[in-house]
């Protein structure tokens, strides 16, 4: 039989007490003994919360382990049969190739870079290796969307942490994992040379066109195609279940996005204009609270950046208090 959460809440506890105190061998006993409790009555999400555990106090002993400690991960991964775990850990191993290549992206970006084979030895792998490695990770961590969107996010609320308001604008375990691909995606800037200036306007276009939208084929395998075509999936599946509080954030995000990366000279405009249109858009649902707050926080920070006086601090009053009159 299962035990509920909160025994294992309560073990978990004490192996954080145990950290705290620097003690990672007696954390490491603990964390041996939760893994076989959780193996053996087939708490999947508790043995995959007791392998990473496992992963960060061995690290702690011993940095010098993270290669084989990766593909030890990655195996594990390979080889769970649930389709939702084998996405969740695919995710999860990429990160660890991400961290990785961080942590030694100053001699890694060094070596001549190798296109023909991918060397057996991590310490051998070079910057377009360690992109395409986990870009290919975090693409089959997707693949299987359509079952992804129907699988509820709390099933793996044991080993994820989320503030209050997660649970509604990142409902599914497809969510989850696609603004995962975005994050991973953006530390990983520095492993790749191809780089989309992002310089067409209809990327600023209404959420309805921009997900139908052919991104540029010279820039497919840049960090902004990828991040941009996973803020297309999460779009088109959010406009056909019509679940406006998580297609308005997944919109503002995309936004917010191209207002930091393009290279467009009127990229504020443009953000601007979105942010008009999406909030005339949505203007009888209360979600469209969230877009007069970003509209109220662009003109905050204008305020703060020029130094005539525009009047910013006053416009974003405004817009607050007729959110708060309407809603």
């Amino acid at each position: 039989f299962q035990q509920p959460t909160v025994y294992f809440d309560e073990r978990w506890k004490k192996v954080e007490e145990l950290a705290e105190k620097q003690l990672p061998e007696s954390a490491l006993k603990e964390v041996d003994a939760i893994m076989k409790d959780a193996k053996s009555q087939k708490n999947s999400p508790e043995v995959i919360k007791a392998t990473l555990y496992k992963m960060r106090f061995t690290l702690e002993k011993d940095p010098d382990q993270a290669p084989q400690l990766i593909k030890e991960f990655e195996t594990f991964a390979t080889s769970t049969s649930d389709t939702a775990e084998k996405s969740l850990l695919y995710s999860m191993t990429a990160e660890l190739y991400a961290k990785y290549f961080q942590q030694k992206a100053y001699s890694i970006r060094q070596r001549t870079e190798i296109s023909d084979y991918v060397p057996e030895n991590i310490d051998e792998w070079t910057k377009n290796i360690f992109f395409d490695k986990v870009s290919q990770l975090l693409a089959a961590s997707l693949e299987p969307a359509e079952m992804l969107q129907k699988t509820d996010i709390q099933k793996f609320e044991t080993l994820l942490e989320k503030g209050d308001s997660s649970y509604r604008v990142q409902p599914t375990l497809f969510d989850f994992l696609a603004y995962r691909r975005i994050d991973i995606l953006q530390s990983l800037e520095g492993a790749q040379s191809i780089k989309n200036p992002l310089k067409s306007e209809e990327l600023f276009s209404d959420l309805s066109h921009f997900v139908s939208l052919s991104l540029d084929t010279a820039y497919s395998k840049s960090v902004e195609n990828l991040v941009l075509q996973t803020y297309q999936h999460l779009l088109s599946f959010h406009l056909k279940n019509n679940n406006v509080p998580a297609l308005l954030y997944a919109d503002l995000q995309r936004l917010a996005y191209l207002k930091e990366n393009s290279q467009l000279s009127n990229s504020d405009e443009l953000y601007l204009s979105a942010l008009a249109r999406l909030s005339e858009q949505y203007a009888n649902n209360e979600n469209v609270v969230e877009v007069m707050a970003a509209m109220a926080q662009y003109y905050l920070d204008k305020e703060y950046e020029l130094e005539e006086n525009m009047n910013f601090a006053k416009k974003a009053y405004d817009i607050c208090s007729e959110g708060i009159r309407r809603f």
